[in-house]
C-alpha cells in the first residue's frame, strides 16, 4: 500500500497532518490577490475603504480589503482585545432602509452565533456601525474551493474528503433549522490544512424579503447563484427548505468531479472522466429536480461518500472507466511524430534519459544471469561442465515489471513537465509493485509461451500489451484490467502498432550491431517513442474538460463549459 502522499502541484512530499493531500503552500498560491481595490467589481454597492471601514471601528485594527461579492464586502482585520485575526463582513447598505430588515437581521444573526461548529466559519459579533450592518466572523487563512479547483483539479480522493466535511457542516445547520441557500464553491473554504469551512450561513435569508417585495435578484425572495440553486428557489421560492442545498452540494460535487456544470442535458460524472462509477448515482440523486426524490438528508450522502472511499479499488472499476473514456473517441496514432517527439526529448537531455535506461538494461540483464552457473564432474572422464540455475530467470521475471514500470513513468513525467529523477525510474518497487510484478510476470510467461507453441500468438500479446505497465503505474489499474485496456486500445488499430513494434525491433537490432553499446541510444529512444505514443492515447484521458471548452461529450451529450469566473478570497464570505 502506497504510504509517501505527494502533493499534485508541486510535487513535494506531503506532511501526514494535512488530511486532504492538499500542500499548504500550493493551497495559499491559488488564492487571488487581496490586496484589490474596494468597489472594483459592477455589483451596485461600491463597498468602503479600509480607511473608511477603520473610522467606523476603532476597536479593530483593519489590515486589509478582501473582496465583494452580492452578499457583501469582507475585510481582514485584528482584534488587539484578543489578538486574533477576525475576518469583518460588512452588507450592503442599501437594505438597511428595507422594512423589516433590522429586525431580520438582529434575529439571523443570533442563530448564526449559536452555529458552533469545526466546518462551519464562526460568527464573533455583529451589529450596526453608522449605516452599516456587519458581522464580524472567524477569519480562515487558505483559499476557497473555487481558486483551488482552478489552481489544479482536485484529485479524487481529495474530492471524497471535502464532501463528507461540507455534509457535516450543513447537517448541523439544518438540524438548528438554518438553511445557507448559496452552497457554492465561493463560499467553501480551505484553510492551509485542508480542512474545509462554510462561509456565509445563513445570509441568503438575512438578505432576502417578504414575497411581496423585490429580493436582490428582483423576484420574490429568490437568493443565491442561479447555477447552484435548486429549481424550486427560482420556482417556488417561499417553500425552499433543506433540501435546496442538497441540490447545490450535488452540483458543487458534480463540477469538482468534471470542470462542469450540470446545466441542461447532462451526462454521468463516469461519462466524461475517470470516476468511480458508483458515485454517479449519489451525485444524479442529488440533483433530482423533484425534492421528493433527492435525498432527504445530507447525512445521507456522507454515508453514501464514505462507504465508496473506504471501498474504492484501483482495479476493475478504474479500468472500465477509463476504458469507455478511451475507446469513445478515435484517437489518432502518428508513429513518425512519436519518433520524432522521442528523438528531440532524448536530444535535449541525452545522458540522464540514456543512463537511466542502461541502468535499467544492466540491472534486467544482471538478473538475468545472477543464478550462476553450476559445476558438476562428468562420471566418465572427470571433466567439469557447467548449467545455469533457474534463480537467474525468476529473479529476471521479478524485477522486470517493477523496472520497467518505473522507466516507463520517468519518460512520462519528463514528457509532462513534472519532476523526474532517479527515484522516480526505481519508483516501481514502492509504488504498485505487486502490480507491475503480476503484469510482468503474466505477461513474459505467456508471450514467451506464444513464441514457443505458434509464434504468431507470441507477436500478438507482445504487441497488444504494451501499454500494460505504464496503465499499472500511472493510471493505477490493477494488473489484468490494464492488460484488457491496452489489448482493446491496441487492437483498433492493430497495423499502425504492428509497424511501430517493427520499427523499434528493427533499431534495437541496429543497436546491438553497433558494438552492442547502441543499443542503449535505441532503447531510450524506443522508450521515448511508446511514452509519446502512450500519453497521446491516455494521457488526456481521465481529467476534466477545459475550462475553456465546449462541445459534444463521449456520449453525445452536448455539455457546456465550466464557468469559473475570477472571484475574490473568500476568507469569512465575500
Amino acid at each position: 500500500m502506497d504510504t509517501k502522499r505527494i502533493c499534485p502541484s508541486c510535487q513535494k512530499p506531503l506532511p501526514p497532518d494535512v488530511p486532504l493531500g492538499l500542500c499548504p503552500e500550493c493551497l495559499i498560491k491559488a488564492g487571488f490577490n487581496t490586496g484589490a481595490e474596494a468597489g472594483g467589481e459592477n455589483t451596485g454597492f461600491m463597498a468602503p475603504t479600509v480607511e473608511q471601514i477603520a473610522k467606523l471601528f476603532p476597536q479593530l485594527e483593519i489590515i486589509e480589503f478582501i473582496g465583494k461579492g452580492g452578499m457583501g464586502a469582507v475585510y481582514k482585520a485584528r482584534q488587539p482585545a484578543l489578538d486574533r485575526l477576525v475576518a469583518l463582513k460588512i452588507l450592503p447598505p442599501r437594505l438597511a432602509g428595507a422594512a423589516g430588515f433590522a429586525e431580520r437581521f438582529n434575529r439571523e444573526a443570533r442563530a448564526l452565533a449559536r452555529l458552533v461548529h469545526p466546518n462551519i466559519v464562526a460568527v464573533h459579533d455583529f451589529g450596526k456601525a453608522g449605516e452599516l450592518h456587519y458581522l464580524v466572523m472567524e477569519f480562515v487563512d487558505g483559499a476557497n474551493l473555487r481558486e483551488v479547483e482552478i489552481a489544479g483539479r482536485l484529485a479524487p480522493e481529495q474530492a471524497l474528503a471535502i464532501v463528507p466535511q461540507i455534509c457535516e457542516a450543513l447537517q448541523f445547520a439544518h438540524n438548528e433549522g438554518i438553511v445557507h441557500r448559496d452552497i457554492k464553491p465561493e463560499n467553501i473554504l480551505l484553510d492551509k490544512k485542508g480542512r474545509v469551512k462554510i462561509a456565509d450561513f445563513g445570509i441568503a435569508k438575512m438578505l432576502s424579503q417578504t414575497s411581496d417585495q423585490a429580493s436582490l435578484t428582483g423576484a420574490r425572495g429568490v437568493v443565491g447563484t442561479p447555477h447552484y440553486m435548486a429549481p424550486e428557489q427560482l420556482e417556488k421560492p417561499t417553500t425552499v427548505d433543506h433540501r435546496a442545498d442538497i441540490f447545490s452540494l450535488g452540483v458543487v460535487f458534480y463540477e469538482m468531479r468534471t470542470g462542469e456544470l450540470p446545466l441542461g442535458k447532462f451526462g454521468a460524472p463516469s461519462t466524461k472522466v475517470l470516476v468511480d462509477v458508483r458515485l454517479d448515482q449519489v451525485v444524479l440523486r442529488a440533483l433530482e429536480k423533484e425534492p421528493e426524490r433527492r435525498y432527504q438528508h445530507v447525512s445521507q450522502v456522507k454515508t453514501a461518500v464514505e462507504t465508496i472511499a473506504s471501498t474504492t479499488a484501483s482495479g476493475p472499476p478504474q479500468g472500465e472507466a477509463l476504458g469507455r473514456e478511451v475507446l469513445a473517441r478515435d484517437y489518432v496514432l502518428d508513429l513518425g511524430s512519436c519518433l520524432r517527439r522521442g528523438w528531440t526529448l532524448v536530444r535535449s537531455d541525452f545522458w540522464p534519459l540514456v543512463g537511466l535506461t542502461a541502468l535499467v538494461l544492466a540491472l534486467l540483464a544482471v538478473a538475468g544471469s545472477a543464478g550462476g552457473v553450476v559445476w558438476t564432474n562428468s562420471p566418465g572422464d572427470g571433466s567439469r561442465s557447467g548449467t545455469t540455475s533457474s534463480g537467474a530467470s525468476v529473479l529476471a521475471l521479478l524485477l522486470f515489471g517493477p523496472l520497467m514500470g518505473g522507466l516507463s513513468l520517468y519518460f512520462l513525467k519528463r514528457i509532462r513537465g513534472e519532476p523526474a529523477n532517479v527515484e522516480t525510474a526505481f519508483s516501481g518497487f514502492r509504488h504498485r509493485f505487486l502490480h507491475l510484478f503480476l503484469a510482468g510476470f503474466v505477461m513474459s510467461l505467456l508471450t514467451f509461451l506464444g513464441f514457443v507453441c505458434f509464434v504468431l500468438p507470441g507477436i500478438y500479446l507482445a504487441v497488444a500489451w504494451c501499454f500494460t505497465l505504464p496503465l499499472v503505474i500511472d493510471k493505477r489499474l490493477d494488473f489484468w484490467p490494464a492488460m484488457e485496456l491496452s489489448r482493446k486500445v491496441v487492437r483498433r488499430h492493430w497495423w499502425k502498432f504492428f509497424c511501430f513494434w517493427l520499427i523499434v525491433l528493427l533499431m534495437n537490432v541496429l543497436g546491438v550491431a553497433f558494438l552492442i553499446v547502441g543499443t542503449f541510444v535505441t532503447a531510450t529512444l524506443a522508450m521515448a517513442a511508446a511514452a509519446y505514443a502512450y500519453e497521446d492515447i491516455f494521457g488526456v484521458a481521465g481529467t476534466a474538460a477545459s475550462p475553456s471548452s465546449s462541445g459534444v461529450g463521449p456520449s453525445g451529450t452536448k455539455v457546456l463549459p465550466s464557468l469559473l469566473p475570477k472571484q475574490p478570497r473568500s476568507d469569512g464570505g465575500a
